[in-house]
Formats: structure tokens, C-alpha cells, sequence
């Protein structure tokens, strides 16, 4: 401090003749006339200027310097003064006086709530993420995130990609274990990828029986590609599961599905509320409790109608049951059952559903949404190329459910449904439709008469409190249509009837609902300029209403054309 304060004091002294200076008196004279200077003043000027220059570029110089020097302290003392302030607030800060639990709540919340979207699942994989980067903040936090945060480590996500050693350095199965050690005594919320991995990984099994060992503190678990010759390891869990919840599982398909028995795992679970299963075996039967389920869904290869009544007795017999799903899936769905006695459920509102047997046998007041669908549309088929549709009166057998039923439905979704004149049927028993989705993979001849009755069906109009209004659904709002796979003979319903029918529906008083949302998607091979293909003038007519409010979504391909 003392050699900056002497060079400071050098470079002041060293511009002390700055105060003094003065020009001398004639040439002082000079500046207060507008006469020449002499030959002499000349030269004597010229001196003082070049002088003057070179003082004061070394002046700028030496300032620049000053400025430079000041700025350095001012930042370097700045950042000292500040390091040493957030020391002194740290080490007073009120976290440091928190007892630990309150602690452990604070933490668990404010790494939750970063999840806002979708739940929050600790990676098994990811040994760098989640309550581990949270340990690594301080002793003080390590201990309190391992000891007194299990919340944080019961809700796991397990992926194959824990058995790939190349990303994974450590062992997976005693990671697992850690992270079952530290979840303490609460409830497991778990969701198991097994992928494509095949039995031979022994990190697979070693994984599932670990958390089988945990089986009383399951909750929420969904097991994903389940490989079928595990189920018989299910087995061990019956009666171990008394707070079990929620429960999906679906089955790989590289394994036969033909010689494993019923399953009884989760046959007394008493707080069960839900129960998804897909691919199970055909012939497999599950045995599970009623009295608190809420949705239940099974989607399987079809294999006759042995399991309707045990579906049948379901719907009987679940008080609570709101969400309903039987989907047998299968190249000839023939009903070999015998007729059935209809069930009542007053609770089901959501129905997805393929078996006609099984329709006809229920009468659901309360219902309020249809999926009419095989499920074929989800992974679980494999690597199958045939097209698997509804049974062939499966739209008759829906006719004959909302009759008896007398439901208001507000949603229906038909996904490759053998279109007939039911479809007219169950339109006009519908009024207080809302969403209508047809979704056919496969196009036939006769779908083209059926549609474009289903246009002029829902151009018909009537006089209500002095408007034209719909006659026909008159409260649709969503409507779409795909079709995949259509022909060179496809007769496009596209055209100015459908344009119009759509304008009637958008065009109606503020008071009314009125149609929202229309989608299009046809694809398929040399269909658009066949003799019917695609109208140039509906197609026009229809993305004309996109700029009066309506939502378009207009999708055509063809593969000749690409």
C-alpha cells in the first residue's frame, strides 16, 4: 500500500507545472487580437505545442493507468468483501438451526415440485440424478437425504438400459438394494422396463426378486414387457401385496404364451383399485378382489368366450368400477358362448370394449364414453402384418347395449370396426354426442355408401327456437376420420355435402354448441385422382372454414404421387 501510495504521488507531482504554466505576456497578447504571430512567436508556439502534446498523451496514459489500477482494487476488494459477507450469512443462516425432519420435508418438496408435468421417478440408472445429487451438497444433507427422506427413494423407474455394463459402472442389483435400503418402510412406487432383454440376464431376475422381497410395501407398479416365463414367480407374492393399488403389467411376445397356469398373485389385495393387463395368455385366468376397483382393463389373443362371464361378473359385482376394458384381439373372433344374462353397473362411465357377447350382456346407465376397438394397435401384437378388426357384429351388439343401457353418451371412438347400417342406428340414439373418432387401418368397398350416408345424415336440420340446428347429434363438437390403406376405387366423401354439413354445424347462435374441431386423414395408393377420388371443390369448401373458427386438421397421401 505504502509503494502505491508513493508512485501515485509521483505522477501528481510530475504534472504540478500544469497549475503554474502560463503563456508568455506576448504571446498572451496575441490570443487577444487576430494578429499574426512573428517569425519568432512562430517558433517559440510550435515549441509549446509539441511540448504540450507529449504532456498530454503522457497524461492520458498515466490517467488510463490510474483507472485500470483503481478498477482492479475496486473488483478484487469488491469480491473479498463479498466472499467474506456470504460467509458471515451462511454460517447464520436459519437452515443450520432447522431440526433435521423439517430439514428432510423441505427437501423432499423442492426436488418434487420440479416434476410438475409428470411424476417424479428416481432412475436406478442414473446414480448422478435425483436425491444422490442432493447428498452431495454436504455431510449434513447426505444424512438427512439417506436417512430421513425415503419418499425420495420409493418411487423408482427401472430400465434396460441398468443392464448395459458399458453405461453403467457399478452394479445394478446393489444399487437397487441401496435404494431399497433407504426408501425405509414406505410404499414402493415402481415401473419396470424389461425391453427386449431376454431371461438370460441374470441382472433381471437378480432386480424382480429383489423387489419381490419388497412385495408388501408395493403401491403403484407397472411391469412392461413382462418375459411370461417369469409369471410363475409371481406366485410367491399372494397375500404380500395388502397395499397394493395400482397395477399394470404387459407381456412380451417372444415368449409362448400357452402353458402357464391361473394367476393368483393378486387374488387378496384389498386396497386394489386398478388393474391393467395386456397379452396375458389366452387360457390364463387372474384371480383378484372387486370391492375397490376402479378401472380395470385386459386385452388378449381371443380364445372363445370362456373368460365373458368372469368379465361379466365383474362389472356384476365392482360397486366402484368406473373404467371397464375387455379386449380380445384375434383373426377370427367368432362368439361361441351361449346367451348370457345381462348385468347392471350403475358406476361404469368409460367402456372400451370388442366382444359382442359381452355387450349384449350389460346394461351401463351411467356411461358415458365407447371405444370399440381390439387393441391391436398397441406393441403387444408383435410383429404381426394382419390386420386385426372388430368381430363383424360388434356394431350391431353396441346398438343393442345403448338401447337397453339408455345411456347419454358423450364420446365414441370406433378403431377398425366393420362399418354397417348400425352405425346410422347408433348415431340417432346418441343426441348428446359430443367427440365422434372413426379410425379404420384397412378400407373396404362397401365403407363408401355407409359414409356418405353418415355425411347426409348429419346434414339433417330442424327448427329449434326459430334457428336451423342439426337434427342428428346435435351437440358434436370433435369429429375426425382416418383411413389408411384406400384404393383407386375409394369414393372420397370429401366433397361440397361434407363442407356444408361441416358450415351448418360451426354456424349456429352463441348458446348452442356448435362443432369445434374437425380432422382428416385418408392415405392409401392412387386414390386421388381415381374416378371419385378427391373433390377439388369440397376439399376448397372444407379449409375455407379454418379462417371463420374452425380447427382443421387436413391430412390426404397418396403413394403414387410421392
Amino acid at each position: 500500500m505504502q509503494s502505491s501510495r508513493v508512485a501515485l504521488e509521483a505522477i501528481l507531482a510530475k504534472y504540478d507545472w500544469i497549475t503554474t504554466f502560463a503563456h508568455p505576456p506576448d504571446i498572451a497578447s496575441l490570443l487577444r487580437t487576430n494578429e499574426a504571430p512573428s517569425p519568432s512567436q512562430s517558433a517559440q508556439l510550435k515549441v509549446s505545442l509539441a511540448d504540450l502534446t507529449t504532456s498530454l498523451t503522457e497524461l492520458q496514459s498515466n490517467l488510463t493507468l490510474l483507472r485500470n489500477a483503481v478498477a482492479s482494487l475496486e473488483t478484487h476488494m469488491m469480491s473479498l468483501l463479498h466472499s467474506l459477507k456470504h460467509g458471515c450469512e451462511t454460517a447464520l443462516s436459519p437452515i443450520r438451526h432447522l431440526p433435521m425432519e423439517v430439514l428432510a420435508g423441505i427437501l423432499c418438496r423442492s426436488w418434487k415440485s420440479q416434476f410438475i408435468t409428470s411424476p417424479y421417478q428416481l432412475d436406478v440408472s442414473a446414480i448422478r440424478d435425483g436425491p444422490w445429487s442432493l447428498g452431495q451438497v454436504c455431510s449434513s444433507w447426505r444424512n438427512v437425504i439417506e436417512s430421513l427422506c425415503p419418499e425420495l427413494w420409493a418411487n423408482l423407474k427401472i430400465g434396460s438400459n441398468v443392464y448395459d455394463k458399458t453405461t453403467m459402472k457399478a452394479d445394478p442389483v446393489e444399487i437397487l438394494h441401496v435404494v431399497l435400503e433407504r426408501s425405509r418402510n414406505h410404499p414402493l412406487d415402481f415401473h419396470f422396463h424389461f425391453g427386449f432383454l431376454r431371461i438370460k440376464h441374470k441382472a433381471i431376475l437378480r432386480c424382480f426378486d429383489l423387489l419381490i422381497a419388497h412385495s408388501k410395501r408395493w403401491r403403484d407398479v407397472a411391469l412392461w414387457e413382462f418375459p411370461s416365463p417369469l409369471l410363475p414367480r409371481l406366485s410367491t407374492i399372494r397375500g404380500k401385496v395388502g397395499l397394493l393399488r395400482d397395477m399394470v403389467i404387459t407381456l412380451s411376445f417372444l415368449y409362448s404364451r400357452s402353458e402357464y397356469s391361473d394367476i393368483r398373485a393378486f387374488e387378496v389385495a384389498p386396497k386394489l383399485e386398478k388393474l391393467h393387463m395386456y397379452g396375458m395368455p389366452p387360457a390364463v385366468d387372474i384371480l383378484f378382489p372387486v370391492s375397490n376397483l376402479v378401472s380395470f382393463s385386459d386385452a388378449r389373443p381371443f380364445a372363445g368366450d370362456r373368460l365373458t362371464p368372469k368379465y361379466l361378473d365383474v362389472v356384476k359385482t365392482a360397486p366402484r368400477l368406473r373404467s371397464f376394458s375387455n379386449n380380445d384381439y384375434g383373426v377370427n373372433l367368432t362368439s361361441t358362448s351361449p346367451h348370457l344374462p345381462c348385468v347392471t353397473s350403475l358406476s361404469i362411465e368409460d367402456l372400451s370394449i370388442s366382444s359382442p357377447s359381452c355387450m349384449r350382456s350389460m346394461k351401463l346407465p351411467s356411461l358415458k364414453t365407447v371405444t370399440l376397438t381390439t387393441m391391436y394397435n398397441l406393441k403387444m401384437r408383435g410383429f404381426r402384418e394382419e390386420l386385426i378388426k372388430c368381430p363383424v357384429d360388434a356394431l350391431g351388439a353396441l346398438h343393442q347395449m345403448l338401447l337397453q343401457s339408455q345411456c347419454s353418451l358423450f364420446r365414441l371412438h370406433l378403431i377398425d370396426a366393420v362399418l354397417d347400417d348400425n352405425l346410422a342406428d347408433i348415431i340417432r340414439l346418441t343426441p348428446n354426442l359430443q367427440q365422434l373418432d372413426i379410425d379404420l387401418n384397412e378400407w373396404v368397398g362397401d365403407y363408401d355408401l355407409i359414409l356418405h350416408n353418415l355425411v347426409e345424415q348429419m346434414s339433417e336440420v330442424c327448427l329449434v327456437d326459430g334457428s336451423i340446428q342439426p337434427r342428428v347429434v346435435p351437440s358434436l363438437q370433435e369429429f375426425s376420420i382416418r383411413l389408411d390403406d384406400v384404393g383407386e376405387n375409394f369414393d372420397s366423401f370429401i366433397d361440397p355435402e361434407f363442407a356444408d354439413m361441416v358450415a351448418l354445424r360451426l354456424h349456429q347462435p352463441p348458446d348452442v354448441p356448435h362443432l369445434t374441431s374437425i380432422r382428416v386423414s385418408i392415405s392409401g395408393t392412387g386414390w386421388i385422382y381415381g374416378l371419385n377420388g378427391l373433390n377439388d371443390v369440397g376439399e376448397s369448401d372444407l379449409k375455407s372454414l379454418k379462417h371463420e373458427g374452425l380447427e382443421l386438421s387436413y391430412d390426404v397421401y397418396d403413394s403414387l404421387l410421392s
